[in-house]
């Protein structure tokens, strides 16, 4: 029997409730009952834009989490083993977060080692040479690999010396110290650069627990750091030739608008259409017609320095150059002619489900309220998302191509293996 279709229904993002704190940092909650777990996410706006040397930052937050000035990484492991909670770090560009999952009837036994840790971290050097043989010894694999090749070629044409443009090598390992880290930690995970998203199955109680533990994160000082871009060089391609691989990696890219544009979500549905999803324009061509590939995707990635398209893909080396006349010319056709009726219902369809997805647990709503607040977006970005997806029209989209989507000619292409 033919399943029901529905049309997407009214869409409105649920925001957390917001829990004034006495220390000023933000406390914000997404409660749901029955789970019998809770999560917490500490999160610090310093990340790789703020170090002084390349690592310093996931150094900090990994060995930090290890041990702390009164329990040593051993205890601090098998109280977690025993409590049956667990700690997870994520470093980005912008933000470090911190986060606690915990079942309910052991959280209040595992919130105040998670956030001793934290605030009274020990930073031991035998903790750091650990996290300092595991990173260098998996990176020595890494940089061999054609696409971290054509990756760190792409950053650097694009960035350059700015933050967004380095790129750890292994020799960065070895420069890293525990008084490095510890300064690192001291001067940018302050209460002035934190904000606190608690979800799951929460009560006053632990809301209560939460919000003493909170007071421990010390007070600092906030600067305002900025690096420019300047990279004249940037268009153009490059072939870093490597001997004896079997496929090549293709990196290509140019600046574009960012999330405060008025015309971003116009392009972010016309990137989808080009290359955002399975039913794409790239992947219909380039890997099922032409099959020179396993799959092709394209991003735009929103930064506060900057924004900009993104398209990767292997290819065999023998197709690298006819993969790349192909990508071409899609460019060129999704910029001279709108797309079909027949074409913008599928791929409206495709994006109101994936949509509707993304916010089935009170985790999920955490996780896409914690995007907003990293990405430094209004809470009214998804429904207005959701609002230009169904509003959208071929018109539309082919002004967003011919105005905002960068021409082939004036990107960043990038080649790891070779080109015949």
């Amino acid at each position: 029997m033919r399943p029901t279709v529905k049309e997407f229904e009214d869409f409105k993002f649920k925001l957390p409730c917001l829990v004034s704190t006495k220390q000023g940092i933000p406390l914000y909650i997404y409660e749901s009952k029955g789970l019998n777990v809770c999560r917490v996410d500490i999160i610090f706006s310093a990340g790789t834009y703020q170090q002084s040397m390349p690592l310093e930052t996931e150094a900090a937050a990994e060995v930090m989490t290890e041990a702390s000035e009164k329990r040593s990484s051993a205890t601090v492991s098998e109280l977690f083993d025993f409590y049956g909670g667990f700690i997870q770090k994520g470093v980005s560009t912008h933000y470090t977060i911190f986060t606690l999952y915990a079942p309910n009837r052991t959280f209040p036994k595992l919130l105040p080692l998670f956030f001793e840790l934290i605030t009274s971290p020990r930073f031991s050097k035998r903790d750091l040479d650990r996290f300092k043989q595991r990173g260098s010894e998996s990176l020595k694999v890494a940089q061999k690999k054609v696409e971290n090749i054509s990756y760190r070629i792409f950053k650097d044409r694009m960035f350059g010396s700015h933050p967004y443009g380095v790129t750890p090598c292994v020799e960065d390992y070895s420069k890293l110290n525990t008084n490095s880290i510890r300064s690192y930690a001291k001067e940018f995970f302050v209460a002035e650069r934190c904000s606190v998203v608690m979800s799951g199955d929460v009560n006053d109680n632990i809301i209560e627990l939460l919000s003493q533990n909170i007071l421990r994160i010390p007070s600092g000082k906030v600067l305002n750091e900025h690096h420019q871009i300047t990279t004249p060089q940037m268009k153009g391609v490059e072939v870093k030739e490597i001997a004896n691989v079997m496929q090549s990696s293709v990196r290509i890219g140019a600046f574009t608008i960012n999330r405060q544009d008025e015309n971003y979500l116009n392009l972010y549905i016309l990137n989808t259409a080009l290359g955002g999803y399975f039913g794409s324009r790239f992947n219909k061509t380039i890997r099922e017609e032409k099959g020179y590939t396993y799959g092709i995707n394209s991003w735009l990635i929103g930064l506060p320095d900057a924004a900009y398209l993104s398209i990767s893909t292997h290819t065999a080396v023998n197709f690298t150059k006819p993969l790349l006349l192909e990508v071409k010319n899609e460019i060129e056709k999704i910029k001279s002619s709108p797309i079909s009726e027949n074409e913008l219902h599928q791929l409206r369809g495709y994006m109101l489900g994936d949509f509707a997805r993304m916010f089935d647990t009170c985790f999920s709503l955490a996780d896409n309220f914690i995007a907003l607040l990293t990405n430094n977006i209004g809470f009214d970005y998804f429904d207005k998302r959701i609002e230009a997806i169904k509003s959208i029209t071929p018109e539309l989209l082919l002004t967003t191509a011919q105005n905002f989507l960068p021409c082939y000619d004036d990107m960043c292409i990038v080649v790891a293996g070779g080109m015949k």
